[in-house]
Parts: C-alpha cells; structure tokens; sequence
C-alpha cells in the first residue's frame, strides 16, 4: 500500500493504483520534491537575468542623461517650438497680449526766449516732463490681422491707445503750457522756401492771413501732442456744410498792415510784441478748451473687448482737420486710436529664425522713402514686438523702426540681470548708427548712410536723419521740416549741440536700447528713444523769418517708448521656461536612475537567494 494519500471532496484516491510498470514489471521509484517551487523555474530564472540587465541599462542611462547635454537640448528644441507665432498658440497670445505694460514718456522743451530766436539769437531750452502715458496696442481689431497664404507670414495692422497716468507724471500736461515752434506755420513756410517772385508772394500772403502767423506758440502739452486750434493746417480743407465760413483772421487777432512789416522787428517797436502776445494767448485760450484726446479715447475702457471693436470712426482724428467746426492740429493726433499701415512679418513657424522679420510694410516691399534700389530703402529688420530666439552677442539685431522711418543696427554691449535670474543681452546702436558718410571722424563715418541722403533734401550731418522724404504727400510734396535725433543730440554731431543751451546728453537716459533674452528671444527691455527737431530756415523774403540763424535744427520734444523692465508675471513664465530642460533632465535622469536601481536590486536580491545552500525531500513511493 502506498504511503501517500490525496483527498479530496468525492473521497480518496489512492496512490497506488498510479503505480509505473516497465516492460510489465513493477518497479519502485523516487519522487524528488525541491524546495522552492516555481521561483526556481526556467521562466523565472530568464525574468530575472532579464530584469538585471534592463536595470543596469536604464542606470547606464541615466548617468549618460544626467552626465550629457543631449536630454536638455532635446527639451530646449521642444521649448523653442512653441515660440512662433502659431494661430491660437500661447506665444501668439501672449504678442497679442503681452504680458507687460509699456507706456510712452514724452518730455517738452520749452524756449525761454523765443523773440531772441526770431531775432537770430541762440535758443534757451528748458526741458519740461516726463508726461507718461500707457500704451496699449491692439494688433487685431475688426480683422485687421491674417495670416497669409505663403504659409510663412502675417500680416497685421496695429491701433494705439494712450492713456494718460497722471501718477507717473510730472503734472497735469493740459494745464502745462510751453513756448514751442509753431509747426504747421514752419511747414507752410518751408513748401515755398525755393519759390520766387509773385506766386512766392501770394503763397506767403494766405500763409499769413490763416492761424496763427508767428513762429513760436504757447501751448499745452496736451495740445501740442493731441490737438489745438488752428486754422492753418485746414487751409486745403473744405470745412463741413453745416460749419458757418471761417472767421477771418484780421477780426480775431490784430495784425499790422503787409507794409509796416519792414522795421517790425525795431526795439522801439512794441507792436510785434503785443501781437505776440495777443496771438500766444488766442493760442492758449484754445489749448486750454481743447482736450488733449477725444473724450471717449481718454476715458479707459473696462473691457478689453471694447478696444478690439469698439466706435473707432467715433475715435480717430487725422493729424489735422475739422473738430466741432474748428480746426485743429496735434503732432501725434493721428497716431491715437487710427489704424496705422500694414505690417507684414515671419510667423517663425517653418523658420524660426525668421520670426518677426519685416517683409513689408504698407502692402510694399520697399519703404519709396529713400535712394531708389537702395539698401536704405529695403524693408528688412524685425519687428519689435517679437523676435527669434537663439539670437547671441556677436549677432547685429536690425530692427525697423517705422516712427524713424528707417532700419536701425544694434550691437551687443553687456548683459544684464533682472528679476529671478534672468540673464539679458543688452543691444545698443553702435557710434555710427546715425553717422553721416562724410562725418571726418573714422570712428563715427558710415558709409551705410548715404542712401538716406535725397534729392531736393538737405543731407545732415551725424546723429540726426531728415524725415522730409517720408512725410511727403501728394499736398506737401516737401515734406515736413523735421529732423530726428536721439535725446539731446546724443552722439550727434557737436555743431547741434553748440547751436542751442539747455541740453546734457547722457547715455544711461537718452540711449537707446534692447535688452533680450538670447534662448528664448523675449525682449525683458525696450526702450526706443528719439527727439523730434523742426528745421527753420532763413528767409529773407519772409520778415517774420529773415532773422533767424541760417538753419537751425530746433529741438522740440522727445520721447521713449516700451518698458524698462519685465513684469513678475513674464518673468517668472520665462523662467519656468528656461528652466524646463534643466529640470526636465534631472527629473528623467532621477526616474531612470530610481527605476534602473530598483530593477537591479531586485534581481540581485534573487540571485543570492537562488545561490544560497538548499535542501532536498525523497518520498518513497511503495
């Protein structure tokens, strides 16, 4: 009888009745039983060799993604592809809507003695300012941005909106009044500066029966950027049908007769004195009734929406033209709420290189502004919204700049820290970025300028470009008189400077200059600085302007653009940003080296266990 029994839930069997024959002979046998069962298996012992060896290839690997670059440059290339301006991206988003407040700074300044100046005397200035106004720019309103069909560009139309921060500013500019040159007077005079004999005679005479007729106004800040009244800027105007005619000059403000004009400058001549004045304070009169902006542009909307759609027929003015009947002229008065000229950029997203690259503006591929065929007149540069990343400090960043109607390079000069360790490459003009090609000083000439010398204009000497040629139109075929400088003759040639008091130019406020972050190509800081200048001529034809210095190139206002500084919000997105390959690779290297390890460890805890000393078990079976 066998010694080893199975029961089980239907009775018993019995070993025995399994007993093995060979040959029919009955034989006696073992059964071996180890101990361990299936961990000791074939299929086990493979799992866990296989188990070992993975383990040692994922700790081989982690030491190589902890160790290389390889895993971060992967991560920065994936970082990177999200920075073209992709429809519907979160960078498309964010250059819709940045995340930092820039505003726009504008400093006045006043001559202290303007009938000295008439007079042919060196000008007093006085700067007056900062007057700071938030800018917001709204660069799809009412479809005025796509995405066009070569795949590879955009085009938008930008509206800027300026609100003034009261806060920021010195005081209230409506109620600042300066001595500034009479600009649309200055212009009239310039158009028919070359002209002679009766037409000249003519012309000069309606120039001076309209506005108001003398070189220098008071006016208030708010006026001279914004708008005040005069009449001569809508002399080629047809006022509205239901406007009664203007009112004739001679009836509002007293002037004497065209042949007392000779000796109206005499010292014992008080007359032009009291016309002055008399004029200065019509001019006042009207700046102090005019609001600097419509009354719907100043109020700041609640919603963001409204800016997108809002009553923009309601809101934009022209430079110059016809408010409530009255004529009113501003130097930026156009440039609030009015849809500016299109602009037409790289996306990036097939070349990311190429993102924000200027391809044209105003439906052209050149600007019709400068020497024909020239590299002047080329549109290029990029846009200063956006620009590519992986731009470093040996790269000239060109920027177009449409407000100075020109490209402009800029060169690496230091880095620069901000906010939660962030690291900027600072970009500013070189020496002769607004050098003349005939400049003496080698180290100032550049004969890249030459182009933006044209005919019929006069070509100026170094730190200031004429702006004749791109504000002509079909009316002012001359141009305006207009000159533009950085702040305070900065880097100009000195003659400029000799010819007026007043001015200190100083790099660390009057420079020009783009902070940028090189992996990701974010701007942390732009500020975009220039001066505005009128050019007055003599005229010995004209009394009123026989006096003055031969050309003098007359500062009037200047202004910077952008922000200083990247907001909390931006900086801390871009350093989550510039972060990401870093620790994305530490975190993939810690998984592997954790998973690599634990597989290792546990294959090696088998081993030993297989490897120790074990018993056997011999069960008789009959």
């Amino acid at each position: 009888m066998s010694s080893y029994q199975m029961t089980g839930r239907g009775g018993d069997a019995r070993y025995g009745e399994n007993d093995a024959f060979i040959n029919g002979s009955k034989k006696e046998h073992e059964l071996k039983i180890t101990q361990g069962g299936c961990c000791r298996s074939k299929h086990t012992k493979n799992c866990c060799l296989a188990t070992c060896i993975l383990g040692a290839i994922f700790i081989l690997l982690a030491i190589v993604v902890l160790a290389s670059g390889a895993m971060e440059n992967l991560l920065m290339k994936l970082v990177l592809s999200t920075m073209p301006l992709k429809d519907g991206s979160d960078r498309y988003n964010s250059w819709l809507n940045p995340p930092v407040q820039p505003y726009l700074t504008g400093y006045a300044f006043n001559v202290t003695n303007p009938e000295e100046v008439v007079s042919g005397m060196k000008p007093k200035l006085q700067e007056v300012g900062p007057f700071v106004y938030k800018a917001v720019t709204v660069k799809d309103s009412r479809d005025s941005l796509v995405f066009n069909d070569d795949g590879e560009t955009l085009t938008y139309r930008p509206r800027k909106f300026y609100f003034l921060d009261r806060e920021k500013s010195v005081a209230d500019p409506d109620t600042t009044f300066i001595n500034a040159p009479n600009i649309p007077l200055i212009t009239a005079y310039n158009s028919v500066l070359k002209d002679e004999g009766f037409g000249k005679t003519v012309k000069v005479g309606l120039i001076e029966q309209t506005g108001l007729g003398t070189p220098f106004i008071n006016v208030s800040f708010s006026g001279l950027l914004w708008g005040y009244e005069d009449r001569l800027p809508c002399l080629k105007i047809t006022p509205p049908d239901h406007c009664p005619p203007p009112q004739s000059k001679q009836s509002s403000i007293p002037f004497e007769d065209e042949e007392e004009d000779d000796d109206w400058l005499n010292s014992d001549d008080d007359d032009w004195k009291r016309k002055k004045r008399s004029v200065m304070q019509a001019a006042a009169s009207q700046a102090r009734t005019k609001r600097s902006v419509s009354d719907e542009a100043r109020q700041e909307p609640d919603l963001e929406v409204e800016l997108r759609d809002g009553p923009f027929e309601d809101w934009e003015n022209p430079k110059g033209g016809y408010v409530n009947c009255t004529c009113t002229w501003g130097l930026f008065r156009d440039r609030n709420v009015t849809l500016r000229k299109p602009v037409r950029i790289y996306h990036g997203v097939s070349d990311p290189s190429m993102k924000g690259w200027v391809k044209e503006f105003d439906d052209s591929p050149v600007l019709n502004w400068w020497e024909k065929d020239s590299e002047c007149d080329k549109l290029g540069g990029f846009d200063g919204a956006t620009l590519p990343p992986g731009l470093d400090q040996s790269d000239t960043v060109q920027m177009f700049i449409s407000l100075m109607c020109r490209k402009l390079d800029l060169v690496f000069e230091k880095e620069v820290l901000y906010e939660n360790n962030l690291v900027a490459n600072r970009y500013v003009p070189p020496l002769n970025a607004m050098g003349s090609h005939f400049d003496s000083d080698p180290d100032r000439r550049n004969e890249k300028n030459k182009c933006y010398c044209v005919d019929g204009f006069p070509c100026m000497k170094t730190g200031l470009l004429h702006m004749g040629p791109c504000k002509r139109t079909p009316s002012l075929p001359t141009g305006a008189p207009m000159a533009l400088s950085y702040p305070h003759f900065y880097q100009a040639d000195k003659h400029y400077l000799d010819a007026v008091d007043g001015l200190s130019p100083d790099k660390e406020s009057h420079e020009f200059y783009l902070d940028l972050n090189p992996e990701l190509g974010i701007p942390l800081a732009i500020r975009p600085r220039f001066q505005l200048n009128v050019i007055i001529n003599r005229d010995e034809s004209i009394p009123i302007m026989s006096k003055f210095q031969r050309e003098l190139v007359l500062p009037f206002l200047w202004a910077q653009d952008g922000f200083d500084a990247p907001s909390p919000e931006m900086a801390s997105a871009i350093r989550t940003g510039l972060d990401i390959p870093s620790k994305g690779k530490r975190l993939v290297g810690v998984v592997l080296l954790a998973l690599g390890a634990g597989m290792l460890i546990s294959s090696l805890v088998w081993i030993l266990w297989y490897m120790r000393p074990r018993a056997s078990t011999t069960i008789p079976t009959s």
